[in-house]
This record gives C-alpha cells, sequence and structure tokens, in this order.
C-alpha cells in the first residue's frame, strides 16, 4: 500500500504511514473535519473548502506560489507542509504552517524551475527536483542543509518514491528518458529512453501494483512502467499535456489531469483502458479525493475553480469560485489546535 495513499483509505486509518521507527503522521484524524487546501498562485493564498458541505469556509494570505502540490506526495510531517516556491526563477523549498498560513522556514536551491518536493519515508530529507541545475537536491528536514545535488540529465521533472521507499522516479524531460536513483546512497541506479520527442515531465507510482505512470508533455500520452525494470507495460493516447495523476482511494481508477486541455482522464488502473473523459474546463491542475472516494476535487487553473466530481457518475456535481490560478490542492483535516 502506497504510503501517502493509506492516509485517505478512511477516516479510522489515518495515518500518513512511514516505515516502522522513522516519522509518523496523522493526515486525517477520525472525527475530524475534512478540508480541501486549495493553493492560487496568481493571488498567492488559500482557498480553503469544507468537503462536508463543498463550500468555501476561508482565504488565507499566504505570500508563496504553491504549483505541484498534491495528496500524491509525501508532504506532511505533523506540522508543517513541504513544499517548494519560485523566486525570481529561483527554486526555494518552504515548509508551511497551516494552522497559521505562512511560510515557517525556507531555503533556496538553484535555478527553476521545480515540480516536486517529497519527504523521504525515513523522514530525514525532502527532495527537490532543481531542474534548471539539473539536479536533485537532498535536504535534511530538520536543518535545511543540502547534503547533496545528484547530478541527472537534462531538466529533471517531478520525483516520486516506489513503494517500498527504497527508490525514487523522475523523468529527464529535455533528454526524453526516465531513472530512478537509490534512497540509501542516492546514486542513480537505471535509466530508460522512452519515445524521442516526447518529453516525459511527470511521474506517479500507483498504489496497487507500484507501475511507473509517465505523462509525456509532446507526445500526449501515459506510458505507464515497470516498477523494476522501468519496461513499458502499456500506454494510453491522451490530450494535451497530461500533467498528473491521482488515485481514488480504493486504487482502482488514476485520474489524469491536462495543463491545454479541458478534461480529466480516467484510466483503469488493471486493464489500463482509459474509461472516461471529464469536462472540467481548461488548464486541469491537480486532482484530490475526499477519504470516503464518494468526491474528487481539481483545481481548474486557467479559470479559476475548483470542481467536485461524483466518482460514481463521474460526473462534476458543483463549481466552486477559487482564487486566481488554482493550482496545488490537498485533502486533510485541520491542525488540532488551528
Amino acid at each position: 500500500m502506497k504510503r501517502r495513499k493509506a492516509a485517505l483509505l478512511g477516516f479510522a486509518a489515518s495515518c500518513l504511514m512511514f516505515p516502522a521507527g522513522a516519522l509518523s503522521a496523522e493526515l486525517i484524524r477520525a472525527g475530524a473535519p475534512v478540508y480541501a487546501y486549495v493553493f492560487n498562485v496568481g493571488s498567492k493564498d488559500v482557498t480553503v473548502i469544507d468537503t462536508a458541505t463543498q463550500e468555501v469556509v476561508d482565504t488565507r494570505s499566504l505570500g508563496a506560489s504553491v504549483r505541484w502540490l498534491s495528496n500524491e506526495r509525501n508532504f506532511w510531517d505533523g506540522r508543517y507542509i513541504w513544499t517548494y516556491d519560485i523566486v525570481e526563477k529561483r527554486v526555494h523549498l518552504i515548509a508551511i504552517d497551516p494552522k497559521e498560513m505562512r511560510v515557517a522556514r525556507r531555503v533556496e536551491l538553484g535555478k527553476g524551475p521545480a515540480h516536486s518536493a517529497q519527504i523521504t519515508p525515513d523522514g530525514r530529507y525532502v527532495l527537490v527536483n532543481v531542474a534548471g541545475d539539473n539536479v536533485i537536491a537532498v535536504v535534511e528536514r530538520e536543518t535545511l542543509n543540502v547534503v547533496r545535488k545528484v547530478p541527472t540529465g537534462q531538466f529533471p521533472c517531478d520525483i516520486d518514491i516506489s513503494l517500498d521507499g527504497k527508490l525514487a522516479y523522475f523523468p529527464e524531460r529535455d533528454q526524453h528518458t526516465v531513472a530512478y536513483l537509490d534512497l540509501a546512497s542516492f546514486d542513480i541506479l537505471k535509466r530508460v529512453a522512452l519515445a524521442e520527442g516526447s518529453k516525459p515531465h511527470m511521474v506517479g507510482v500507483a498504489p496497487g501494483d507500484g507501475s511507473v505512470w509517465v505523462q509525456t508533455a509532446a507526445g500526449g500520452t501515459n506510458e505507464v512502467l515497470d516498477g523494476n525494470t522501468l519496461a513499458v507495460r502499456g500506454s494510453q493516447k491522451l490530450g494535451q499535456v497530461p500533467v498528473a495523476a491521482a488515485w481514488t482511494p480504493d486504487g482502482r481508477y488514476g485520474y489524469i489531469t491536462h495543463f491545454k486541455d479541458d478534461f480529466i482522464s480516467v484510466v483503469d488502473a488493471k486493464t489500463l483502458q482509459e474509461v472516461k473523459r471529464i469536462r472540467v474546463g481548461q488548464r486541469v491542475a491537480n486532482v484530490g479525493f475526499r477519504p470516503d472516494g464518494r468526491y474528487a476535487y481539481a483545481t481548474v487553473t486557467g479559470e479559476n475553480k475548483v470542481v467536485v466530481i461524483d466518482t460514481g457518475r463521474m460526473e462534476v456535481v458543483k463549481e466552486i469560485v477559487a482564487g486566481q490560478e488554482p493550482w496545488g490542492l490537498v485533502i486533510m483535516s485541520p491542525p488540532e489546535s488551528g
């Protein structure tokens, strides 16, 4: 079971799970409200939606632009939301205190852009792809010391972690390859080439079988790779610039957004067949699911809104006005004292 997916499987079993002896933090608390936190890049604020009522309950100023943050990333340490900001084309790893909704910690890492910040399963480090410098930065979470910058291929995009917590996968967009590194040594162990000109740029590990789903910007496909060999197991032709995959809490379907199209592709995780295209609006970024799996929430960046999707019907049932350029989105309980 994928560690962060375990956090969304239900209210009773609701820990963001790490290996024994490592960092552990509740993301969804039994009996607590569950909110969708929507990070608006243009207005640099956060729209807070109660997933029980589908109503906006607050808008909080943040002063940072948060893009590729979702429940598909290991972002929560029990106190801070770990993600990244881009300031004057420089990548900053940031830690957000959700009680006060402010950036509590920050460290500059190099030339942007970036696409992912991931806490390692032992809780010790945060990995960030620094695409403009062709490195993955390894930052000690407690001290913010940059302990290593792993040289990669051209323009490393995104990062996701294997189900067993041993590997980190990342696409190398401008050389059309996908690679993985060992999280014990931070050495790159394997690299494979995809179709020339396809520009793989985003990646996600499926919670059911550990396969690696890679979205290609120029190819307009979702490539499904074996988690060990990186051999292609399947390929789906999608829309323009597919960007992010998120899985229903039961792992049955993957929802894939598009940044130059108006729909979400729903792909059966077993058959790898596209079963539905849900029209939601222009420039769709991230998707998150309510823990019971009944509703999905998607940020529609081009139309300043969040759509609520009934996952049984696979249809939009509500549109909610957000701030300017809603992008990042996470589903979690509010802090106990906030």
